[in-house]
């Protein structure tokens, strides 16, 4: 008799900081109830976040172009090009994630982000000598580089993926504000997450990722820790047990105000409180 191999469903590395921000946020998308498009209200940000995360991909072309030598105004425009081009692509390489967008809108919203970034402070900090920056001019990188581990039943897609001769470094974009110091904890998480993904992948050990948070031009590197991969774990054995079907509680800090299942998640909670007389 042959028996047929059980696939475990896999949960992807975005389910995991979804599940930070607010575990109902997957409960909700698990059951299709994903809201297609950009939210109303929402549209602005949502461009901003794909500029500046498009724009952390071609860093390179700032601080290591051909006109690198240039100072003052001369340096500043060249990183104006550099942006404008950048922008120019954006609604090609994502036509999925803005359609709907007004042509005029988006034009807009592009020439207020050119005009914002590339200033000498911005400038200053993304040419200035870090660990990032050195390695991928030393190494180069890989976007999105997308893994699967069967034995963990996650996947997830790492912004970046520096590989040099000794070890394999996960980096994430973030777009978000910056903490003073170190990272956020969701991103030292998410970044855990990612690292053992790659250590499933590559037979290696992660000692450490970076986290950019491109909006200040901070690049902050933060070791792989054996707790942060505990949390992930645990995060992700919740994430299956939603999945499964089982609602959970509000995160602690959940942004309901900006949620688009605001209304949704009301109605269920009402309707377990009949259920259970509470």
């Amino acid at each position: 008799m042959e028996y047929k191999q059980e696939h475990k469903p896999i949960i992807k590395v975005s389910d995991l900081t979804r599940y930070m921000l607010c575990p109902r946020l997957v409960y909700f998308s698990a059951r299709g109830h994903e809201q297609g498009g950009i939210a109303k209200g929402k549209e602005k940000s949502v461009i901003e976040n794909i500029l500046l995360k498009e724009l952390a991909f071609n860093l390179h072309k700032i601080y290591g172009g051909e006109d690198e030598e240039g100072e003052g105004d001369e340096t500043e425009a060249d990183a104006k090009r550099v942006i404008e081009d950048v922008a120019d692509g954006v609604e090609w390489i994502y036509r999925e994630e803005l359609k709907g967008v007004e042509k005029d809108f988006f034009e807009a919203v592009k020439r207020d982000f050119v005009c914002s970034m590339g200033n000498d402070e911005w400038l200053e900090k993304v040419r200035n000598e870090n660990e990032l920056l050195k390695l991928e001019k030393a190494e180069g990188y890989e976007r999105e580089h997308t893994t699967v581990s069967e034995k963990l039943s996650m996947s997830g897609s790492v912004d970046k993926l520096i590989r040099t001769g000794e070890e394999v470094i996960p980096c994430m974009i973030k777009t978000g504000k910056c903490p003073e110091y170190s990272v956020w904890r969701s991103d030292r998480v998410q970044l855990a997450a990612y690292a053992m993904l790659i250590e499933d992948e590559f037979e290696t050990t992660v000692k450490r990722g970076i986290v950019e948070y491109i909006r200040t031009a901070e690049f902050r590197e933060s070791q792989i820790r054996r707790r942060d991969k505990a949390l992930a774990l645990q995060i992700l054995k919740q994430v299956k047990r939603i999945k499964g079907g089982v609602f959970p509680e509000k995160g602690e800090n959940a942004p309901c105000d900006n949620c688009v299942f605001e209304e949704m998640c009301d109605t269920k909670k009402t309707l377990l409180s009949k259920l259970f007389g509470k």
